[in-house]
């Protein structure tokens, strides 16, 4: 038997999420990727942050993928009146900036898919955090990254079990006591940003220094 294709392996995990999101609970809908799903079968970069935020389900987001282009700069969020406009949506167009990448061929989306106002409001996290870890484990195995960027502390444990990660180091980010973690795993490199929503360090002079330790050859921008 075959590799199974594209278009079978994404009908899978929409139906794992449809049944899984059923289960937990969540009413606000759910979202995977924030990319294509040309992604899924091969992306050098992936960026994986912890759930879709918001307190509605916006009628113009797709729920499983994008169409084309990365919902980092086609769409408009957080009351900006253009698309890619927003704080976050700048933070992260600029760190795929630093990794030489194009927005679209990133493998972006969320570790969780169900959608909450905030992550204390997301009903069952165990349930939802042991899930999105199964069904990430199955991603990345498929899609092979060499760079994993993850955004959020609540990630790291996560993905760091689905990457066998080692050698975890902390890394402080030029704002406070705030700091990354960088790790390694068989392919590449594991490294777990604070939230770019709150911490706005990917345009920061003062993160500069730790952008180009965490990245090491991958990041671009002196």
């Amino acid at each position: 038997m075959g590799a199974i294709s594209n278009d079978d392996f994404c009908a899978d995990l929409k139906k794992r999420i449809s049944a899984a999101y059923e289960k937990s609970g969540n009413t606000l809908g759910w979202r995977l990727l924030a990319s294509r799903p040309a992604v899924l079968d091969g992306a050098d970069v992936a960026f994986i942050g912890l759930n879709p935020g918001g307190s509605v389900r916006p009628d113009d987001h797709a729920e499983f993928a994008m169409d084309s282009g990365s919902a980092y700069v086609d769409e408009t969020w957080g009351g900006a009146n253009q698309p890619g406009r927003s704080p976050l949506q700048r933070q992260v167009r600029t760190l795929f900036e630093g990794l030489s990448v194009e927005p679209q061929n990133v493998l972006a989306g969320n570790l969780v898919p169900f959608r909450s106002p905030s992550w204390a409001q997301l009903k069952n996290t165990d349930f939802s955090l042991r899930f999105g870890e199964l069904l990430w484990a199955d991603i990345l195995q498929r899609a092979q990254p060499t760079l994993v960027v993850g955004m959020g502390r609540e990630v790291f444990k996560p993905l760091s079990r689905i990457l066998s990660a080692t050698d975890a180091r902390s890394i402080p980010v030029g704002w406070g006591k705030v700091s990354a973690v960088k790790a390694s795993f068989s392919r590449g490199s594991l490294v777990t940003l604070p939230h770019l929503s709150r911490f706005g360090i990917i345009t920061r002079q003062e993160s500069a220094d730790a952008l180009k330790i965490l990245f090491g050859d991958h990041w671009q921008i002196q």
